[in-house]
């Protein structure tokens, strides 16, 4: 059974990957999209899924709602991949709520 943080961050991204214009600070739900992001991202990979499509989509999605050499785009960067790295070792050590089943499935849902 897929746990309830996984759905709720999956459906927030089948919902679309909403860009603030640049001139606006991060919104509450950009950065809230993020921590989504690297969560699924780093169960994907702690998973051994192919993440490759995934990691490029989700890299085109930064630039845009964090564009480079932005402030924020140096802020978010680093916290992005550590949460990333957190979240596979997490899955790796059987930490998580989710078995890669359930990752997997939800993981290739998403249109990547």
């Amino acid at each position: 059974m897929i746990r309830t943080a996984l759905v709720a961050a999956f459906t927030m991204l089948l919902v679309g990957m909403a860009v603030a214009p640049a001139a606006q600070a991060a919104s509450e739900a950009e950065i809230e999209r993020l921590s989504s992001f690297a969560m699924v991202l780093g169960r994907g990979i702690g998973c051994n899924l192919d993440t490759k499509r995934a990691a490029v989509m989700l890299e085109n999605w930064f630039d845009k709602a964090f564009p480079p050499g932005s402030g924020e785009q140096e802020q978010y960067r680093p916290v992005f991949a550590a949460e990333v790295k957190q979240y596979a070792r997490q899955q790796r050590s059987g930490d998580s709520p989710d078995s890669c089943a359930d990752v997997a499935q939800a993981f290739y849902t998403l249109r990547w």
